[in-house]
């Protein structure tokens, strides 16, 4: 069984009063109204999670008796740690040069070793329990978004923790798609694709738009792609066909989530017993940032 964390609540109603010199007159049941009808959809801080150094924290990642596994920390691991193995679909030898051919010079000292590797991102792989797994801007890209849980839940102890930081929608190039829904996701599970869909990849390609989230705080999102270049369809349609044909992995984001949208699929993805996994914390996205925080408890 692992051990608890003590992750600091959601909404803190102290924290959010003398936070913002507004709202110092408001009283409890006040602040928590304002908060659901306007603070959350303003990015106000309303929890101790102000940033992933925060998160970070609450981890005892030098504990011999806690393991940790991240997936895909790339040359940027979030947890750094005695107790922390990696997962990836390249080792580290080819994950340094992924990083010079993008020319990320820069971060090749912080490309760890990789335990485990597997070019179809399987985490199956893996024989050993954790009490915590953490994802950073990788799940939204996973085909078949309700096996992930699953695995992930094989993967941790009783009352384990999968943490996930996550894109919202909102504030990056995914903002003119349409959120995910709960049947998409259950039509990707069952139809067993082993590819994105060519619908996610036309997305990702040519309906997408800048990536400043600064910008899209400030009701700024520009325009999709396809509004400036009218072939962007064409070539994502011959992308997908040339990836199918050649057995290839096209990689795109196929999941599209806010914070709110996140929880509702949670929710039902365990009321109807697709996964084990319940919701523990939502760190909604604070201003003029592109990411939220999800703990998902076994």
């Amino acid at each position: 069984m692992a051990q608890n964390i003590i992750f600091p609540i959601d909404f803190d109603v102290e924290l959010y009063r003398t936070r913002h010199s507004d709202l110092v007159t408001f009283n409890h049941d006040q602040l928590i109204h304002h908060y659901n009808a306007h603070g959350c959809n303003e990015g106000r801080i309303a929890n101790k999670i102000i940033n992933i150094n925060e998160l970070v924290n609450c981890i005892p990642l030098n504990s011999t008796n806690f393991k940790c596994l991240e997936i895909g920390p790339f040359d940027c691991p979030v947890l750094v740690g005695k107790s922390v193995k990696y997962f990836d679909v390249l080792n580290k030898e080819d994950l340094i040069k992924r990083a010079m051919s993008i020319n990320r010079i820069h971060a090749l000292n912080s490309i760890p070793n990789i335990d485990y590797v597997d070019e179809n991102g399987n985490l199956k792989i893996i024989r050993e329990k954790f009490e915590l797994v953490l994802s950073c801007h990788s799940i939204e890209h996973q085909i078949d978004f309700i096996q992930h849980l699953k695995d992930v839940s094989e993967l941790l102890n009783e009352n384990g923790y999968y943490v996930i930081i996550l894109p919202d929608k909102r504030y990056c190039f995914d903002h003119f798609i349409n959120e995910s829904t709960i049947a998409d996701v259950i039509n990707s599970h069952t139809v067993k694709q082993t590819n994105h869909s060519i619908k996610s990849v036309i997305e990702h390609r040519a309906l997408t738009c800048h990536n400043d989230s600064l910008r899209h705080w400030n009701n700024d999102s520009g325009l999709q792609t396809i509004d400036t270049c009218k072939n962007s369809i064409t070539d994502a349609i011959n992308e997908y066909n040339n990836a199918i044909n050649n057995n290839k992995y096209i990689d795109v984001h196929s999941l599209q989530f806010t914070p709110s949208s996140f929880k509702k699929i949670i929710n039902l993805l365990n009321e109807t017993n697709y996964i084990d996994l319940k919701v523990e914390r939502i760190y909604p996205t604070i201003r003029d940032s592109c990411e939220f925080v999800v703990i998902l408890k076994k």
